[in-house]
């Protein structure tokens, strides 16, 4: 089984090919997601509902069926028509549909026909184990507070998860890796098939991190787009 780093198309969250998302007040917050051992916040607060957003652009061709709002996904109600089709896993949670209030320079409410319908979704955490020795990770806390979560990474070569420890959920977050998406074959196969828009599969095995200077790309002949791209930050040098 091959797994996949799923990122917005051209690597950039708040890029102009695609649609992105702003959160609109009142945003209401809950509890973060933390380690059932040691306690430790592993997230973000929640974002609650309603969710009010404003879209970055007006224009129906960027309007993808994933889009990032501050980090977050959401995604298409075509999405998830055929998310459940297909029998996909690993959404814990889709949320009502949220409340579009502006988008582009339009006024608010003013908004153009054909608009779809986004929902902020709640993606499995443990779906699996990061394999840390596989990985080269390398950890903030070392020696470390926890065993089981691990804590904050400073660095890492590429994303190999502990054999056995994948529970098979197509979409999920992996113990040991905060805030990265990862997706089976199977998910991008779906993704392809139905040309679902704004998603680029990342090989975990080409997926790498700094701390100074965020994700990118090692081989990237071997990906679906062939730029190497961080998330708006400095770039590393190339190793291995």
């Amino acid at each position: 089984m091959e797994f996949f780093i799923l990122e917005p198309a051209g690597g950039q969250i708040f890029g102009t090919k695609w649609a992105y998302g702003d959160k609109v007040e009142p945003i209401l917050l809950g509890e973060p997601r933390s380690c059932p051992v040691c306690g430790r916040t592993l997230s973000l607060l929640e974002w609650l509902p309603p969710h009010r957003v404003k879209l970055s652009s007006a224009k129906p061709d960027k309007w993808g069926d994933f889009i990032w709002v501050l980090g977050a996904l959401a995604v298409s109600e075509r999405f998830q028509e055929i998310y459940r089709a297909e029998g996909l896993t690993g959404i814990e949670h889709f949320y009502p549909a949220m409340e579009i209030v502006r988008v582009g320079t339009r006024k608010t409410g003013d908004l153009p026909e054909g608009l779809p319908a986004y929902s902020m979704v709640k993606i499995k955490w443990n779906g699996a184990n990061l394999d840390d020795a596989g990985s080269e990770v390398i950890r903030k806390d070392n020696p470390l507070r926890c065993t089981f979560d691990r804590g904050p990474v400073r660095a890492y070569e590429r994303v190999v998860l502990e054999p056995g420890s994948w529970d098979s959920s197509d979409i999920f977050q992996a113990r040991g890796l905060l805030a990265v998406t990862i997706v089976s074959e199977r998910f991008r196969d779906v993704v392809k098939k139905h040309g679902l828009t704004n998603a680029w599969f990342i090989p975990a095995k080409n997926y790498a991190y700094r701390e100074a200077g965020g994700w990118y790309v090692r081989n990237s002949n071997e990906s679906d787009e062939p730029t190497l791209t961080s998330r708006g930050k400095r770039q590393p040098p190339k190793t291995g």
